[in-house]
C-alpha cells in the first residue's frame, strides 16, 4: 500500500469476503483486504479471479484468514496478509520480507505499539472478523486510532460505512466493504 501526503485525504481500502462478495469488474482502491473464511475452498470461491483483478487494477491484495485456529499463510499471488497476532507472526516478517503485514483487531495502545514494533506495515483499527460491516465500524476505538495517527508513523486503516467518510483525525486509509 502506498502512502500519501496528509493533505490528500485518506486512501480507500476495500474489504471483501471470499465466496460471499461478488467479484466487481473494477476497483478504485489502493488495496483490497480479502477475508478468507475457514470453510471456503479458495479454488471454488475463485481466489484466482480476485488475484487477477487486483493485479489488473494495480490494487494491493491483502488476505485475512478468518480461521480462529491460527493464521494461514497467504497464497501465491497476493501482496500481503492480515495478522491477528503480530507477536506470533513476527517471524514471518523475516521469512516473507516482501509481503505487507497489516496488524488487526488491536484493542490497546500497548498492542498497537507492539504490532508497529513487530514490523507491521499498517494497523487496522476495528474488528476485521466482525460478522457485518456495521459491527466492524462500531468496533472502532476512535480514541485509540486518533492517538495512533497523531503519535506514530506506521499508517492505520479505519473501517467506515462509506467512501465519503473522512474521520476528523485523518487516518491514512479508510476501509469500506464492497457490495
Amino acid at each position: 500500500m502506498a502512502t500519501m501526503d496528509d493533505d490528500e485525504g485518506p486512501q480507500l481500502v476495500n474489504i471483501a469476503t471470499l465466496g460471499e462478495t461478488p467479484l466487481p469488474s473494477s476497483l478504485d482502491s489502493a488495496a483490497l483486504i480479502l477475508r478468507v473464511p475457514e470453510d471456503v475452498n479458495p479454488a471454488h470461491a475463485k481466489l484466482l479471479d480476485w488475484i487477477t483483478l487486483c493485479a489488473k487494477e494495480q490494487c494491493a491484495l491483502i488476505t485475512a484468514s478468518m480461521s480462529e485456529n491460527g493464521e494461514d499463510l497467504p497464497p501465491n499471488g497476493v501482496d500481503g496478509f492480515v495478522s491477528f497476532n503480530m507477536a506470533a507472526d513476527q517471524a514471518l516478517r523475516s521469512d516473507f520480507p516482501d509481503l505487507q503485514i497489516v496488524a488487526a483487531n488491536l484493542t490497546s495502545r500497548d498492542l498497537a505499539m507492539q504490532a508497529g514494533e513487530g514490523g507491521a506495515d499498517a494497523l487496522f483499527f476495528g474488528d476485521l472478523r466482525a460478522t457485518s460491516a456495521a459491527e466492524m465500524v462500531k468496533s472502532v476505538n476512535d480514541e485509540l486510532a486518533e492517538w495512533w495517527v497523531e503519535m506514530m508513523e506506521v499508517p492505520c486503516i479505519v473501517p467506515v460505512t462509506s467512501a465519503a467518510e473522512d474521520p476528523d483525525y485523518a487516518p491514512e486509509f479508510i476501509a469500506v466493504p464492497l457490495g
